[in-house]
């Protein structure tokens, strides 16, 4: 039997569409929910060794969520005062960064870096 095109891209597509859900679901303020104890540890993260480093999470999208919202606190409100340009995961040793690049609304670049290893995986 043949497999058609579009059945052999299902895997692809059911990776990416939690991706897809997630972003596209970012309208508003980042939450980060009350009951979980999430802490920012680190420097400022304007380079991979000095990472804001995210504990206390207990999965990926509470952490993700924690992402958004020290960017929120940090440069203001998501897709008004910045853009998310690109967002990249990068490894050294046994660590995990995410590497968020945006852009202020005044057309500033910045590199942000986050030490993910204590999340990262945790489902």
């Amino acid at each position: 039997m043949k497999i058609k095109w579009y059945m052999a891209l299902a895997p692809t597509f059911l990776l990416i569409l939690p991706l897809i859900m997630l972003f596209s679901s970012r309208e508003g303020s980042a939450q980060v929910s009350p009951e979980v104890r999430i802490i920012f540890e680190g420097g400022p993260g304007d380079a991979m060794d000095n990472a804001i480093v995210i504990k206390g999470a207990p999965n990926n999208q509470q952490g993700i969520d924690a992402e958004y919202y020290y960017l929120e606190k940090k440069f203001g409100r998501f897709k008004v005062d910045w853009k998310l340009n690109k967002q990249r995961l990068l490894h050294k040793g046994n660590k995990k960064f995410d590497l968020m690049q945006i852009e202020l609304k005044d057309g500033t670049r910045k590199d942000i870096y986050f030490d993910i290893t204590d999340f990262f995986g945790k489902l």
